[in-house]
């Protein structure tokens, strides 16, 4: 059954909307902090205004309206404009306290809970952004300004001092929660946006890896007479697109190819079904890899222009002529190591990449094989494999490596797999850029007398 995936985005966004429903709890729990310290606020003194029965009704009045936040938030109770009723009631009650808590406390005008307006500011700053935290900020310096005018007397004077002792620190307090909200805001977009942007990469670096998997053979194929191996490992960044295969056209013909498709990002991994579609067609038909090359060039090109190629090479072996035929399209050249002298040859007979020039020729070149000549097929993820201090692991280190894993008989598998843990070594642990491919054959034409008897 296909799984469902939901676009990053979504998911982030319902994960925002669900933190932004939560933050209403928050609040209710602060405000319960807020009528205990109303509660706890200094005794109405000989300048009080209201008695103190009518703080007590306030505070009974907020308790009873917490909880019917409360209520809603478990119950799952949205209401439209909520959170703007909630910070209007809550301007309004804080209000209502200041007044009844006039000259009370330490000072001698005023009220100690005058503080609790910056609460609300940062609130309403946090819910609605800068529009909202300046209507409250104005709504507030309204109402009180007028309880100080109404306490004092109608006196126009206790409306400056008000201004000048206590709003001032309003608009101040409104600024820095502004300046605060705005910068979260940004960074939090900012945030959003790179979730979304990796996410992406993720998906789309595994769709690049599910394309390998179809592609690309899981080990090297079974061919009486030759002894295969194959190692393949994907950059940690999107790989270039490389690819390997092996086939037997005929019974006594194996071809094998190595190719590697320009580009550092997924559309080079999206072109392998293309190469491999017109390889298995065109090995199919043609035993001179050679022409192989020619006419999977004609096929692709259409489909590599304008800022794409492929480079490969292709391997023809005869099991009944014991010989190999060699082409390249702008592959490094294998490595071709003797048996019996031990000479490393690079099969360097090189063309101009596929996808460039439709009418691109391509020149074979062929050998005889004895028994145990070993061919060695790579991409340049491993010869340019670089440690620490860029240094590349070059041609002359794989040489080397090749040749002597031959002198000590190590069969295909123990010569690619010495290959790949000397990269490992060599690179120390840096990031790799590009794929890495090995192909190593070791030609025993003993193996397919047996297999034949």
């Amino acid at each position: 059954m296909a799984r469902l995936v939901q676009h990053p985005a979504t998911v982030m966004r319902a994960t925002y909307h669900s933190l932004q429903q939560e933050s209403e709890i928050v609040v209710a729990i602060l405000r319960t902090a807020l009528i205990i310290l109303a509660v706890l606020a200094p005794a109405i003194g000989e300048g009080a205004v209201a008695p103190r029965l009518a703080m007590q009704v306030s505070v009974i009045a907020a308790g009873i309206y917490n909880a019917i936040i409360m209520l809603f938030y478990w119950r799952r109770i949205r209401l439209r404009g909520q959170r703007a009723v909630m910070v209007v009631a809550d301007i309004f009650l804080i209000t209502s306290w200041i007044y009844l808590t006039w000259n009370t406390g330490p000072g001698t005008s005023g009220s100690p809970l005058f503080p609790f307006y910056y609460i609300i500011i940062i609130i309403s700053a946090l819910w609605f952004g800068v529009s909202g935290l300046l209507s409250a900020a104005s709504l507030i310096t309204v109402l009180y300004l007028l309880v100080a005018y109404r306490i004092s007397g109608n006196d126009p004077f206790a409306l400056v001092d008000a201004l000048y002792r206590q709003v001032t620190y309003i608009f101040l307090v409104s600024i820095a929660a502004g300046y605060l909200v705005d910068t979260h805001k940004r960074e939090r977009e900012q945030w959003t946006r790179s979730q979304v942007l990796l996410a992406q990469y993720q998906e789309r670096f595994r769709a690049a890896q599910e394309v390998y998997e179809v592609l690309i053979p899981s080990h090297a194929p079974q061919v009486a007479g030759l002894d295969l191996a194959s190692r393949w490992r994907p950059a940690l960044q999107e790989g270039g697109g490389d690819f390997y295969d092996v086939i037997t056209p005929a019974p006594n013909r194996a071809m094998i190819v190595i190719a590697d498709v320009s580009g550092k990002h997924s559309r080079g991994a999206l072109k392998l079904p293309l190469f491999k579609a017109a390889f298995l067609a065109c090995a199919q038909v043609w035993d001179d890899p050679a022409q192989v090359l020619e006419q999977v060039n004609r096929i692709v090109y259409p489909y590599l222009q304008p800022d794409m190629f492929i480079s490969a090479c292709v391997a023809s072996i005869d099991l009944e002529a014991h010989t190999l035929a060699f082409a390249s399209a702008g592959q490094d050249p294998p490595l071709f190591v003797h048996e019996h002298t031990r000479e490393t040859v690079r099969l360097d007979s090189s063309g101009i990449v596929l996808g460039v020039d439709k009418t691109a020729s391509y020149t074979v070149a062929r050998f005889d094989l004895e028994p145990g000549d070993t061919l060695c097929l790579y991409t340049d993820g491993i010869t340019e494999a670089r440690n620490p201090d860029a240094e590349e692991f070059g041609d002359d280190n794989l040489a080397a490596r090749v040749q002597s894993a031959v002198a000590i008989g190590l069969p295909a598998d123990g010569i690619a797999e010495n290959i790949f843990e000397a990269v490992t070594q060599f690179v120390q642990g840096e990031a790799r850029h590009d794929d890495m491919t090995l192909l190593v054959m070791r030609y025993h034409p003993e193996e397919r007398v047996k297999s034949q008897a």
